[in-house]
């Protein structure tokens, strides 16, 4: 900008000294240099960057994007200086970048560079010192916001090694830890090894320093027995495939890892992070600025050297589980978690294999199939009587003397006999009347299991359901609680700006932990809807399992056919449906097809009630008798009595029951009356049928018109929210208008959520009332369902 005044102003100071109405324009007596400046840059590593191969290519593209057209920026090959991992070749390429009298800033590319380039005093030549780990450690110089010293500034994250074992040790607690430093540093550093005693004295703890080279197999090693846990510092030698290879190593140790530098450590496999994510862009980016401002003049003794980041906790989660060690829930809600989705669960489910196990298990249902296996014999039991009777006995008898004497031998004194007796009913309404009522009662137990059935499938399907919708709603709460995080985020920038007091950082703090409750409370949700789902599919309740999300895009896609999609844009083939519904609801029903099968059977005893007057029941009976033996008086001599041992006899009866108290009568006035119930009944039933099924067809001609309703809502909160963002990072909104339209764009996006699934489950209502699930038919039965409904509808296809 300087430049660019200057220039300006030699431009006035000629123009105002040419003669004014000159024809011609005459030659400038100098060449006025317009030339927009360009700066040189040079950059110096510690070594090769294998763990970040495209750092050096980060930082010069930040540098070229913040540049724009102010000045002009090159950085020549020979000023990107590698040196050779030593203190003392950093210093000679140092030397060597400041003694070039074509470099115009150097950045100081690794721990050792910073670490070095912080203890020159007044460099000729502006120094950026970007990789400061602890102040304490590097013996950064601070003088108010900047470094004190002129041409040299640095930045330094803002978290120190201290705070990091603090947020560590409340995550894991251990009292023997292993610290991951690369080679190069702990050479190159002198204050690593003296920080590490100091931290070990101030928490109480041992700790190994580790150096690590260009191996993990041999860092892992390095690791002494009886470690309980690891921190991990910048690790510049090992590449992505080494540094993986240290990540699983610390895993088969089952030792819980922390990375104090970088948020990909934890992608890579490294247990938990509180670096924010992308914080090596973010700190290129903040190198760039600070490149801006001291090409544009000012003194890098000046700049901010801290650079205030929100620490946020990561976690890997898979690396969590294969340790088996889980931080606190409290630690969970709000952090970033990685792999949260298990991928080693095998269980998987899908909404027709959800409703199949369930029709398969449900215990509910199996009552109901056992209430049927127990009325076949009930069944059985009714017949009985119209099959032939057969029995035999024994006994044994004494009577007195003379009565056996004048007996002739029919009834010795004392006898041993055993008989044999059979009856076949010829007719008998009782009997047969019983057998047919049983046989009805079988029938209406199969249409209450049959009832059962659509009730289990309409469950298993509403709870399917309810698992993606609070799945869904628990992602949206997490989201906002995200949004909420970002925007404490924007306070603290604008509380540091002095565009607010900390009243407004108070405001998004409490909002945040009220936001962190709010996702527990969603989580908690979600377990019950799983485990909901479990019961009904006769599962252990704390089962995992992965419900397969299906396209939701349009739901009326889980149909397969256009019928619906013409139902739900049409208002007219709606109205017909419903009466096609209606009439296949009362033919298909089991709730009607029960009444009907009761009042079979009350008919059937009103028959035999009104028989019962004046038709007998007719058997056959027969009975034999065979003496065993007999004593005393009386004996059966058949020389003398002309008996033998054998007595039998047949017969065919007729009995009819006169007078019997008033039993028939008052019988059959009472059938009759229960007759009566049942008819109204089953009319009081055919009309609450007719009106759940309109009612749920009415439920979804609301329903489906609001998934895209609510979906415009959302989407309009979502730009009004950034719309709000902007205005509020600018300093123009409030944090009450920013808080407004946070929670109107959640609410928006819980209503579009719950739009879908409130439709789909009014959709299996209209099934249920129609007493058929259409999509979960076989393919042959469901498209002869479609052809009935689009004949009664007349479709012209």
């Amino acid at each position: 900008m300087r430049l660019r005044l200057l220039v300006l102003c030699l431009s006035i100071l000629f123009l105002s000294s040419s003669p004014l109405g000159a024809e011609q324009s005459q030659e400038l007596p100098f060449q006025l240099d317009t030339e927009i400046p360009h700066f040189k840059i040079g950059i110096l590593t510690d070594g090769p960057i294998r763990s970040f191969p495209d750092l050096i290519d980060t930082y010069r593209r930040e540098i070229e994007q913040v540049a724009g057209d102010e000045y002009t920026i090159s950085f020549p090959p020979e000023m990107t200086l590698e040196a050779g991992g030593t203190k003392a070749s950093v210093n000679k390429q140092l030397d060597r970048l400041l003694a070039n009298q074509e470099t115009s800033l150097i950045i100081a590319l690794g721990t050792v560079a910073s670490s070095e380039a912080l203890k020159r005093k007044s460099p000729a030549i502006p120094v950026i010192a970007p990789f400061v780990l602890d102040p304490s450690i590097q013996n950064a110089p601070k003088e108010d916001l900047g470094s004190g010293v002129h041409n040299l500034t640095y930045v330094f994250i803002g978290t120190s090694i201290n705070k990091l074992l603090t947020t560590f040790r409340g995550i894991v607690p251990f009292k023997h830890l292993a610290m991951l430093v690369d080679a190069r540093d702990i050479n190159g550093i002198d204050g690593i090894t003296k920080k590490v005693r100091q931290l070990t004295n101030e928490h109480t703890i041992t700790i190994d320093l580790i150096p690590v080279a260009a191996s993990a197999g041999m860092a892992v090693q390095a690791i002494p027995p009886g470690v309980e846990a690891v921190m991990v510092g910048p690790l510049w030698q090992l590449d992505k495939k080494e540094f993986s290879a240290l990540s699983q190593g610390l895993i088969q140790r089952q030792l819980p890892s922390f990375s104090m530098w970088d948020y990909r450590y934890v992608e890579q496999g490294l247990f938990a992070t509180s670096m924010p994510e992308n914080i090596q862009e973010h700190l290129a980016r903040r190198v760039a600025v600070t490149v801006q401002e001291i090409l544009l003049g000012e003194d890098p003794a000046t700049l901010p050297v801290v650079f205030t980041k929100t620490q946020k906790m990561a976690f890997n989660m898979e690396t969590a589980r294969a340790i088996n060690i889980y931080p606190s829930l409290g630690q969970l809600t709000g952090s970033k978690l990685l792999h949260e989705q298990r991928q080693d669960i095998q269980r998987r489910l899908s909404l027709p294999e959800a409703v199949q196990e369930a029709l398969s298990a449900n215990l509910d249902l199996a009552v109901a199939e056992r209430q049927v296996t127990a009325g076949t014999y009930a069944v059985g039991e009714a017949r009985s009587p119209l099959l032939p009777q057969v029995g035999i006995g024994a006994s044994g008898r004494v009577i007195d003397d003379d009565r056996a004497f004048i007996s002739g031998g029919t009834t010795p004194e004392k006898a041993w006999i055993a008989s044999a007796n059979a009856s076949q009913q010829i007719y008998s309404e009782k009997s047969w009347s019983t057998y047919t009522v049983e046989k009805y009662r079988q029938s209406g137990r199969e249409f209450n299991r049959d009832t059962v059935r659509l009730d289990i499938t309409l469950d298993a399907a509403n709870a399917y359901l309810n698992v993606l919708r609070q799945k869904t709603i628990e992602q949206l709460q997490k989201e906002n609680m995200q949004l909420t995080q970002a925007n404490l985020e924007r306070a603290q920038i604008r509380l540091s700006t002095g565009v607010a007091g900390p009243d407004e950082l108070y405001r998004w703090q409490t909002k945040f932990a009220n936001d962190r409750q709010v996702v527990l409370r969603a989580e908690s949700t979600t377990l019950d809807a799983m485990q909901q789902l479990n019961r009904i599919l006769h599962r252990p309740l704390q089962e995992e399992f992965i419900a397969e999300e299906t396209d939701l895009s349009d739901p009326l896609l889980i149909t397969g056919d256009q019928l619906f999609y013409q139902l739900m844009h049409n208002p007219r083939y709606l109205k017909d449906f419903n009466a096609f519904a209606m009439e296949e609801g009362l033919k298909f029903s089991p709730e009607l097809q029960v009444i009907d099968a009761e009042i079979a059977a009350q008919e059937r005893i009103i028959v035999r009630s009104k028989r019962e007057y004046w038709l007998p029941d007719f058997t056959v009976e027969g009975n034999v008798d065979q003496v065993l033996s007999d004593s005393g008086e009386g004996q059966r001599d058949e020389a003398v009595t002309g008996l033998d041992d054998t007595d039998w006899s047949v017969g065919v009866f007729a009995r009819l029951p006169l007078f019997e108290g008033g039993r028939k009568s008052a019988t059959l006035g009472k059938t009759r009356e229960q007759l009566n119930q049942l008819k109204t009944e089953r009319m009081a039933t055919a009309e609450r049928i007719n009106q759940r099924i309109l009612a749920a067809s009415n439920n979804t001609r609301a329903s489906y018109p609001s998934i895209n309703l609510s979906r415009e809502a959302a989407e309009a909160a979502r730009r009004n929210l950034q719309l709000v963002t902007d205005s509020y990072v600018q300093g123009i909104k409030s944090i009450i208008d920013l808080l407004d339209a946070q929670n109107q764009a959640l609410n928006s996006d819980l209503d579009a959520a719950n739009a879908v699934y409130n439709f789909l489950i009014d959709f299996m209502g209209v099934q249920r009332s129609i007493g058929q699930f259409i999509i979960f038919l076989p393919q042959e039965e469901q498209q002869e369902w479609l052809e009935r409904a689009k004949a009664f509808l007349q479709w012209q296809k």
